[in-house]
């Protein structure tokens, strides 16, 4: 059959290139068809390999939840125990801070037992310390236009450490404060006793009886410096 094109030369022309595209676009079809199943085979990889990680993942966060709960117990022994270890290297470290200070202290007990006058017997010596607050005074600079200084009163804390001394005197009034007296300033006098000290005072005195004789009970206060 002979078919007769009658188009213009300008249509005929745009109708061959629409065929050889169409023919070009047919022969390619199957690779289409090829990148199509393959990324679809790629997708459903991808979905299975996260399905599996998944599940994985909530295996091990089951498992180590699962020891957690096992190892709970072992952790609160672990914890006290771990507690109990610092109280004892808290108690070590005190106990090694006296045993380096015992020399200083028996040396400081020998200069007191040097520092003894006749009529004084002791009964009791302590150590403590304490926070007071005292009032202390502030008084600020003059200005450079002529005003006056003014002072204020301030509160401050301060960590008191002191020697508690406690005894008894031999002699009734006048006699035995002299000799509680005279007991003090032997300690002031005694370098080797009273060189870290910042003073000694009576803190309480008093009449009492003892095996039917009249003795002045006295307190000692013995105040480190800061």
């Amino acid at each position: 059959m002979i078919t007769i094109n009658l188009l213009p030369p300008e249509l005929k022309k745009e109708e061959s290139s629409f065929k050889k595209i169409n023919f070009d676009f047919k022969g390619k079809e199957k690779l289409f068809r090829d990148i199509a199943a393959a990324a679809l085979i790629v997708l459903v990889s991808v979905h299975v390999l996260l399905f599996f990680i998944g599940l994985s993942s909530k295996a091990a966060v089951k498992a180590r939840s699962q020891k957690l709960v096992k190892l709970a117990p072992g952790k609160k022994e672990y914890d006290a125990l771990k507690n109990e270890a610092l109280i004892a290297n808290r108690k070590a470290s005190a106990i090694d801070t006296l045993m380096a200070n015992r020399f200083s202290w028996a040396q400081k007990l020998n200069s007191l037992s040097d520092s003894m006058i006749q009529g004084i017997w002791l009964t009791g010596l302590s150590y403590d310390e304490k926070q007071t607050e005292v009032s202390v005074q502030v008084t600020t600079a003059a200005a450079a236009n002529g005003k006056k200084e003014l002072s204020r009163i301030e509160k401050k804390k301060l960590n008191l450490r002191y020697l508690s001394i406690s005894g008894y005197a031999s002699s009734m009034g006048e006699q035995g404060a002299a000799l509680v007296g005279k007991f003090i300033a032997s300690m002031k006098d005694n370098p080797a006793f009273f060189s870290d000290l910042a003073d000694i005072r009576l803190e309480s005195i008093k009449t009492e009886k003892m095996f039917d004789q009249e003795v002045m009970s006295f307190k000692i206060i013995c105040l480190f410096k800061k």
